[in-house]
């Protein structure tokens, strides 16, 4: 049977947080609730890397994080408490590094790499004659020449080429090159003889198909354990260096070709992710690669010291279907697998994947646009017109335009890739070319999802609906190009006298085309129309769009029981280490929605405040930052330095990431000193300002912390496995990486909870509620939920697992602001009620509890319902004669959470 979280708890190791740290931890978590530690991939990566996506090699644990016999010493304690490990790992790309060995075989060797397939490189681009661009220079190659950057150097590792702290090594055809030169240079007999032995060597060593790394490792060491031989090379060394005019010659031998960072912008003859030059992509789909990559990863399965996997960036993989069945084989049965994808829309993940869900993208949105007032949209919508000039209007048209401008300034190179990848497979005509790009370019920018999945042709009819949608939009953004399309649209279906081989050009140009939609959906949509569209900035998250704004209480109903129904397995994230904002901060925004009136009222006065310190930072820019202010404010709204600085960096950040008047190519610093600088006039030095921003951000806070206890509950209860992200037992007012990766204080939290089991010992649920409620800034209230209710979903994991998801009725004067639903499995039952849109029933200064606020508010029971309820929070007992009164249920906690069982 496949291993099932009860609960993960996502833990970023890296150096900062080890395994042996992770060890530390397991005893809290366990007392949390936690049933699985998730982490962050830990395997070797990029020296000094945070987040562990810039794998080096795939086949050891990085030295920085642990010990293998660490991570057993973890299973054995994790077994020992029936909890399991969940592991991230990355199949799609490695890091374009010198610390990468696979990588550096195939600069080095070229086709007499081991490795000279694996990685997803045109050696035919026509631009590049064989050479793989290593895009790192910060100037164009002559300049790094004349200025003295770029040194050969000797040292037991063999020859290579330095530059700054990077070092790539030189073919195998340079050392017969050099070792000629250094038997001129040296003219010893000894030398000569030496040279002459080596370059015999080298010529049996050049004949062999596949180079031996351990022949060619002892090679190497000869030119330094032979001290003439050595002194002759570093003489030749030496005059390379010094004389510009030689490296040129021995740069022409590589097999690589080192180039400006920003060539990669017009023209580029290897797969990266997204648009970063330094992690380059893998092909996944030989199966020697998969082998290969998988085969430590196989290893930990196999000693049972992974129970699951987490697959990154699924989406960028040639054919994710083929690939997740063979990891599903490799893992075994039991394994639980769940992806990472972004959902768009009403899009759902493929039902045939032999996998248990996803990483909780969607979960994240359904309850986001739940907490999100429809009533708000049309007048939010006025708002940002009014108040902000030129404030884009569509938001479909704002992401086409945003991925063009992606397209036409950062992946120029790739679009000319597919263009000529379907003019070389003649699947379009040579001429017109620029008409074949232009419609090429408009037909990836009209994309409607990341990507489909089709590895067989004909599509199936979900696959050719979105197909059908893509160039109906194309059709509108270039009427113009219908001829075109049409042609275009034949690569995507069979056609009367379709040989073999055109239905074989055609499913590749299908496959290849969707490893690009993607990059260019995410770094067109997420890095870079969601920091111009701030209407609303809450709804500009991974997962979700503000083009879905609110979801009623039925449609969040409907999402349950078809996630119930599909994936039952998949993970409920509310926070990750890829979202723009933390869960707190996001679903307080979200109250904005609920007070459109004051918050006009506010921004205007904020606006003229503003400008008395500058009238560089324009509109927009002001009404992202503002909101940014309302969801990163601690609950007593009080600003320090440490504020400050978080504010200052992510806002750099997001300025860079709207490409709007700085980026991160030409920064224009000016500009983002302006809005740095406003940033610390209002916040520290400017008192009308925050006179003005405390008593909103009270208002608006009070309702946030009530819906950031409601998202937890939601996420615990509904269809799915909860995943807790690293820290946010507490408040969760983080914004985008790194913010969200900073250091969490897990000794403050043990204390916490000992304290709160302590009280409620002592002093009884009720006494220990009042407390809670009456202090919420210090966040010990949502560790109290968590603690209570993931405790009592593990002691219920079947129900859970397994149980049917009930909507219930509600009626009464309130029925609008309560989401109440059922689990129930095999006789045991639990009832989950969660209040909604607060602002109209209560004020600040009020908490929505006991029969003055719900009066006869209630919740209509199922017919076979039981009789007698168990409230988790608390332990009280409650009668039910087919209905649930929602002032019994809140008397003295905001949610609730109930069990019962029938005889």
């Amino acid at each position: 049977m496949v291993y099932l979280p009860s609960a993960t708890y996502r833990l970023q190791v890296f150096s900062k947080f080890t395994l042996k740290q992770v060890r530390e931890l397991i005893p809290y978590l366990h007392e949390l609730g936690i049933s699985t530690v998730y982490a962050a991939p830990f395997f070797c990566s990029r020296p000094g890397s945070e987040h562990g996506y810039d794998v080096t090699a795939p086949y050891d644990i990085n030295p920085e994080v642990g010990t293998k016999q660490e991570l057993k010493q973890i299973a054995e304690e994790l077994k020992s408490k029936g909890m399991g490990w969940l592991q991230d790992i990355v199949p799609n790309h490695m890091a374009y590094h010198p610390a990468n060995v696979w990588l550096m075989d195939v600069l080095e060797k070229g086709p007499q790499s081991h490795f000279y397939n694996f990685f997803d490189i045109d050696f035919h681009h026509p631009d590049f004659s064989g050479q793989v661009m290593v895009p790192f220079l910060g100037d164009p190659l002559e300049e790094v020449i004349s200025q003295n950057q770029l040194k050969l150097t000797l040292s037991d590792k063999g020859l290579q080429l330095n530059y700054y702290d990077s070092a790539y090594p030189v073919s195998v055809a340079s050392y017969k090159t050099l070792l000629q030169q250094a038997q001129q240079v040296s003219g010893e007999p000894e030398v000569s003889s030496q040279t002459q032995q080596l370059l015999k060597e080298l010529q049996v060593l050049e004949a062999e198909e596949s180079l031996s790394p351990a022949a060619w490792g002892n090679f190497k060491k000869k030119l330094v354990t032979k001290p003439e031989l050595k002194q002759a090379l570093e003489q030749v060394i030496e005059g390379i260096n010094q004389d510009h005019s030689k490296l040129p010659a021995l740069l022409g031998q590589q097999h690589y070709i080192l180039c400006h960072w920003q060539e990669t912008e017009k023209r580029i003859n290897f797969r990266r992710f997204f648009t970063v030059n330094d992690l380059i992509c893998l092909r996944m789909e030989y199966p020697e690669v998969f082998e290969q990559y998988h085969q430590f990863i196989k290893q930990l399965c196999d000693q049972g010291l992974l129970q699951g996997l987490r697959v990154d960036h699924v989406d960028g993989l040639f054919d994710p279907t083929t690939y997740l069945k063979r990891l599903r084989k490799l893992a075994g049965p039991e394994a639980y697998i769940v992806v990472e994808k972004i959902l768009e829309g009403e899009e759902q993940l493929p039902e045939r994947w032999p996998i248990e869900g996803n990483s909780g993208y969607d979960f994240l949105a359904w309850v986001s646009n739940l907490y999100t007032s429809g009533a708000g949209r049309r007048k939010l919508t006025q708002i940002y017109n009014r108040l902000v000039p030129n404030a884009p209007t569509d938001y479909e048209q704002l992401v086409f335009d945003k991925k063009m401008f992606i397209l036409k300034n950062q992946m120029q190179g790739e679009l000319q890739n597919l263009l000529r990848l379907l003019q070389e497979r003649h699947l379009i005509p040579l001429e017109p070319q620029e008409e074949w790009r232009k419609a090429l370019a408009v037909l990836l920018c009209a994309w409607p999802v990341y990507c489909i999945y089709g590895n067989r042709l004909p599509l199936s009819k979900d696959e050719m609906e979105v197909v059908d949608r893509g160039f109906d939009e194309a059709r509108r953004q270039a009427p113009d190009m219908e001829e075109r399309f049409r042609q275009l649209h034949n690569l995507f279906t069979l056609q009367p006298g379709d040989t073999e081989q055109t239905i074989h050009d055609k499913l590749y140009f299908v496959m290849r085309s969707q490893q690009f939609t993607g990059p260019l959906a995410a770094k067109g949509v997420e890095d870079t129309t969601f920091y111009n569209y701030n209407r609303l900035i809450s709804l500009n998250e991974v997962g979700n769009s503000p083009d879905i704004f609110h979801l009623n209480d039925d449609e969040f109903h409907e999402r349950m029981l078809y996630r119930q129904r599909v994936y039952p397995h998949s993970i409920n994230a509310t926070a990750t280490h890829d979202t723009k904002r933390g869960e707190g901060a996001r679903i307080r925004l979200n109250v904005l929605s609920e007070l459109p009136e004051e918050w006009e009222a506010k921004v205007q006065e904020w606006l003229e405040i503003s400008r008395k310190h500058t009238t560089r930072i324009t509109t927009n820019d002001l009404y992202f930052f503002f909101q940014t202010l309302v969801g990163v404010m601690p609950l007593n709204g009080e600003a320090d330095e440490s504020i400050v600085e978080r504010l200052q960096e992510y806002l750099q950040k997001a300025l860079r990431e709207a490409k709007g008047k700085t980026d991160w190519a030409n920064p224009n610093e000016v500009y983002e000193q302006a809005e740095m600088d406003l940033v610390r006039q209002l916040l520290l030095e400017d008192e009308s300002f925050m006179a003005s921003f405390r008593p909103f951000l009270q208002r608006v806070s009070h309702y946030g912390w009530l819906y950031a206890l409601c998202q937890p509950l939601l996420k615990v209860t509904c269809p799915g496995v909860p995943d807790i992200y690293q820290g946010t037992e507490f408040w969760d007012l983080s914004l985008v990486d790194p913010d969200n990766r900073r250091p969490v204080d897990y000794d403050q939290r043990r204390q916490y909870l000992q304290e709160l089991k302590a009280q409620e010992e002592q002093t009884g649920s009720e006494s220990l509620h009042r407390q809670l409620l009456q202090n919420p800034a210090e966040g010990k209230v949502k560790l109290y939920l968590l603690y209570k209710a993931l405790n009592k979903r593990r002691e219920l994991q079947a129900l859970f697992s397994f149980g049917d998801y009930v909507p219930l009725q509600v009626q009464g004067v309130h029925k609008h602001h309560i989401l109440a639903f059922a689990r129930q499995h095999q006789g045991q039952w639990a009832v989950v009620a969660v209040p909604l849109h607060l602002a109209s029933i209560i004020s600040e200064l009020e908490l929505p509890l006991g029969q003055q606020i719900w009066e006869d508010t209630s919740i209509v029971l199922p017919e076979r319902a039981p009789m007698q309820w168990q409230q988790v929070f608390g332990g009280e007992s409650l009668s039910a004669d087919g209905a649930l009164q929602i002032a019994d249920l809140f008397k003295s906690f905001p949610v609730a959470f109930l069990t019962a069982t029938t005889v």
